[in-house]
This record gives structure tokens, sequence and C-alpha cells, in this order.
């Protein structure tokens, strides 16, 4: 999206008006501000650049007055709008508004693309055998029936915040009851990871607990070899990943079913590497980064489909990737590294849900202005700075601790520790 403003201010308060920019949906925080004490010109000048998402619906450009104070105040003083949807109507693909006698404001927007899609796990409550949260509320729905099984479970959400997956990783079995009846971890080779497809079924009762969806579309069951000090995840995609445990990571990839060679590589890689001279590029952030390059005849040197962050469980890849390999993936190496690393790096061990940002407010990914020296992480590729973009809204509150605690009926914490931290 490209936005130009041709004309002349009003002199006699140009140096208190400015222009705003604000996006009409998904990144309702949105605010690029102008000066327009030098914008007097008779050409077209080019006032902002950017990238949108298609379900932020348009742009909204103000004409605003600074009221002084402390608080620095403005009001507005116009509006005009422009909407995607009216310029796909325009042959030319761009629109012309007045946004006052003597000021002219141009849009332009090339035609839109598939954009690579956006996924997290965010934690949320330890789920049973069949799926359903450990709670008081699904025992009184089941006439106190202890729940069989503890799986710890993962939301998937996408960049506006919806939930299309569930995620969850088998732990102990049994049940629990007061007194000395409590869960038990299941074998090492038996912690498998399940992808669930869909949202939440919640009860009436509480819009916190519920049943993940019944359809599951990939597990990933691992196997240990001591001797060759090496772990293999084998996926129900037909993938089989092989993480090598020397000092020196190494992770390995094989499909026999596919023609396409899949490498794993430490870092930001190919099309998502970052500058050399930025801050955030050191060794101990690029190590929480995997790129997955495919070769293929119309890519012979290779090409990045996706970028994992394994410690953020965060993810981007290219439409023709297979969403749910990529969750197993990023699961998988999430895992492995935790035990690896003998501590809990990714937060395997949260059990609890944490509050997310407001839907609207700052959509992942929505708006992106990876040319500007805008300071604003948010508006950048979110590779750049992965952990304040995704930051949960409980993270950024001042002066407030996160809460702390699970429930008994979860299984004791030695459960959890023992079977991600051997």
């Amino acid at each position: 999206v490209c936005v130009f403003l041709k004309g002349e201010f009003d002199s006699e308060h140009i140096s208190k008006e400015f222009l705003r920019l604000r996006a009409q949906r998904c990144y309702r925080s949105l605010k690029l501000d102008k000066s327009v004490s030098n914008l007097s010109c008779k050409n077209w000048q080019k006032m902002w650049h950017m990238y949108c998402e298609f379900a932020t619906r348009g742009l909204t450009i103000e004409v605003r007055r600074s009221m002084g104070g402390c608080f620095r105040n403005s009001k507005i003083l116009k509006n005009i709008s422009f909407s995607w949807n009216d310029m796909l109507h325009e042959k030319s693909l761009m629109l012309t508004e007045e946004l006052d006698a003597r000021i002219m404001v141009m849009a332009s927007i090339t035609p839109p693309i598939q954009a690579p899609y956006l996924l997290k796990c965010v934690p949320d409550r330890v789920t049973d055998d069949g799926g359903a949260m450990i709670s008081d509320v699904i025992l009184r729905m089941r006439s106190y029936r202890p729940q069989e099984g503890r799986w710890l479970t993962r939301t998937v959400l996408d960049y506006g915040g919806k939930e299309c997956f569930v995620v969850r990783m088998r732990i102990g079995r049994g049940i629990w009851r007061r007194g000395p009846e409590t869960p038990m971890a299941v074998k090492w080779e038996d912690r498998i990871i399940e992808v669930r497809e869909g949202s939440w079924s919640y009860t009436a009762s509480a819009t916190s607990v519920g049943y993940a969806p019944e359809k599951v579309v990939g597990t990933a069951t691992p196997t240990k070899y001591q001797q060759e000090n090496k772990v293999v995840w084998r996926f129900s995609t037909g993938d089989v990943l092989t993480v090598w445990l020397g000092d020196d990571l190494n992770f390995q990839l094989h499909n026999e079913t596919s023609e396409e060679e899949a490498r794993l590589l430490v870092g930001r890689r190919l099309s998502y590497s970052v500058k050399k001279d930025s801050t955030s590029n050191n060794h101990s952030e690029e190590e929480q980064y995997l790129t997955l390059v495919r070769t293929s005849p119309y890519y012979p040197d290779g090409r990045a489909t996706a970028l994992l962050n394994w410690k953020l469980l965060a993810m981007e890849f290219l439409p023709k990737e297979d969403a749910v390999f990529v969750l197993l993936l990023c699961m998988a190496i999430a895992r492995t590294m935790t035990e690896i690393r003998r501590e809990d790096v990714a937060g395997l061990l949260v059990r609890r849900r944490i509050r997310e940002p407001q839907v609207g407010q700052r959509d992942w990914g929505s708006v992106m202005l990876p040319d500007s020296p805008s300071l604003d992480p948010h508006l950048q590729p979110w590779y750049r700075n992965a952990a304040r973009v995704l930051s949960s809204a409980e993270m950024v509150l001042p002066n407030r601790a996160m809460p702390v605690g699970n429930s008994p009926t979860d299984g004791k914490d030695e459960l959890y520790r023992q079977a991600l931290i051997p």
C-alpha cells in the first residue's frame, strides 16, 4: 500500500497540525503521524509505504491539531477513508480523495496475494486422555468420575488470535483422588505428541473450560538411541526427524515418500535472515530459530518454506507447507531441547492459560513497515524481535506479578518436571 499527498495546508495553523494514518480493523492502536509543516508540494509526494493484511479492511487518514498541555492531546479536524474492496474495483487499483479544498490524497495497492501463515502455541490447562480439561467443572458434569490420564496442552492461535489447533503431549496415566492416588508418568517412548484440528468446545457454565476438538490430524512418536547419542521422532506425516545430541546440535529430516529434500538450518536463514549489524543478531538468539529449507527442481539451491522459534513456540510458513508437520516439528524440537538443556527453555511446564492481548488492537503481522526506521517491533517482521511481538498481555502489564500455582488434580509438579527433564 502506498499513500501520496498533494497540495498546501493552511499556513496559520501549520505548526500545530499533523496527519495520522490508522487501520480500520485488526490494528486499532496503529497511529502513524506525519508533520505537515514541510508538506506543501505541487506534485504527488509519497507519505507512507506499508504492507497490510486484507482483514484490516482499509486505512483512515486524519488531519489533527495539537491542543497542547501535559497530555499532548489533539483533536480531529477531518478524516477520509480508503477501503481495499473499493480500490480493488478500480481498474488502476487506486483512489483519490479530497482531504481539504487544497489537499488531495491518493492511495494505491497491489493485487492481494496469499501471505505466509503465522501460528503460535500458547499455554493451556492439562487435559485427560479424551481431551477434556482437568477441572472440577468437568468432574461435576461426569458425576465426579475421575479423569483418566494427563496431557500437557497448548492451544494454537493464528495471527488474529483465532484457535486453529490443539497440541497435546502425553505425560501421565491413571487418576487423581484425595489421598495417595495420583497420576504416574508413562514410559519415555509413550510420551507422544498429537495435533487436533479445530477449536475448543467450551462448557456453558465456564467459558475457559472445555473439550479439545476430536479430530486428530497428526502424531509424533519419540525413540531414543543411547549408544548412537540421538533422538528420533517419527511423524504421522511420513517425516522422520533425527536430533544428534553432540556438542554441536545437528538436525536431519527424511521422508521416503517426498521427492523434495528438506533441511533444518539453525538460525534465521535465506529470506528470513536479519542484518548483521542488528543488535538482536547474537548467537544465543539465533539458536532459538530453525529455518526449514526445501530443494526442488524449481529451487535447486533451496527455498526457505518455514521459520520456527522453538523457544517461543512460534512459526511462519508458506501456504504450500503442511501446517500439521510444522506444528509437530516445532513441538518435538522444543521437547528435545528442554531435555538436552535440562531446563524449561520453552515454558512447557506452564499449565494454565495466560491472558493474550485483546484481539483487534494489534494483531500479529496485520500491518508492517519493514523498510521504515520505525522502532516499533510490531511494525517489523516478527522474527526481528520475537520476544516483544509475541509477549502475552500478562507479561506486558507493569508492576503485576504473573500468578503461579497449579491444581493438585493435574498431578504433582514432579510428574511434569521428570517427564520433560528426566
